[in-house]
C-alpha cells in the first residue's frame, strides 16, 4: 500500500510541479517591479534636490532684481541680503554656496554705508558668483534627468520586446494544447 501512496504522490505532484513557472515568472517581474520602484524613489529624492536648487535660483533672481532698483538703497541692499541668505541657506552645490557667501559678505559691507554702494558691481558679483553658478546647477541636473528619460524610453521598448515574445510563447504553447484535443 505504502508504494501506491508513494506513485500516487509522485504522480500528482509532477504535474503539479510542471505548473509552477509562473513563480519564476512573478519572481522576474518582483525584480523588475522592485527595479521600479527603486527608480521611484530616488527621482523623489531627486525631485527635492532639483527644487531647492530651483527655490535657491529664484532667491538669487529676486536678490538681483533688488539690486538693479537702487532708488532706495539701504531696502534695495537689505532687500537682496535677505533673499542672498535665504539661498546661501538652500544651497547644497559647493560652488553655489562659495558665491553666495561671498556676495553675503559684500552685501554686508555694503550695508554699512547704502549711499556709496556700487550696485553695478554688487550685481556683476552676483551673476559671476552665484547666478550663473545656481543656472549650471540647475541646467546639469535637467540634462540628467533627459539622460535617463531616454534611458527608460529604451527599457520601455525592451519590456514592449518581452512582452510580445511572451505572448507569442503563450499563443503558440495555447495553440499547441488546443490541437491535441
Amino acid at each position: 500500500m505504502k508504494p501506491l501512496s508513494v506513485a500516487l504522490a509522485v504522480f500528482i505532484a509532477v504535474p503539479a510541479l510542471a505548473q509552477n513557472p509562473p513563480s519564476r515568472v512573478r519572481s522576474s517581474a518582483g525584480m523588475a517591479e522592485a527595479a521600479i520602484r527603486q527608480a521611484s524613489q530616488q527621482l523623489a529624492s531627486q525631485k527635492k534636490s532639483i527644487e531647492r536648487n530651483l527655490e535657491v535660483l529664484t532667491h538669487l533672481r529676486a536678490a538681483d532684481a533688488a539690486l538693479a532698483d537702487p532708488m532706495q538703497p539701504a531696502a534695495a541692499i537689505q532687500k537682496a541680503f535677505e533673499h542672498v541668505e535665504k539661498a546661501k541657506a538652500l544651497a547644497t552645490e559647493h560652488v553655489v554656496v562659495a558665491g553666495a557667501i561671498r556676495l553675503h559678505r559684500e552685501l554686508e559691507s555694503a550695508r554699512r554705508s547704502p549711499g556709496t554702494a556700487d550696485f553695478g558691481r554688487l550685481r556683476a558679483l552676483l551673476r559671476d558668483e552665484a547666478l550663473d553658478p545656481a543656472s549650471r546647477v540647475a541646467v546639469q541636473a535637467a540634462l540628467r534627468l533627459e539622460e535617463e528619460i531616454l534611458a527608460w524610453i529604451k527599457i520601455q521598448e525592451l519590456v514592449s520586446a518581452h512582452l510580445r515574445a511572451l505572448s507569442e510563447i503563450a499563443g503558440d504553447s495555447l495553440r499547441a494544447t488546443q490541437s491535441e484535443k
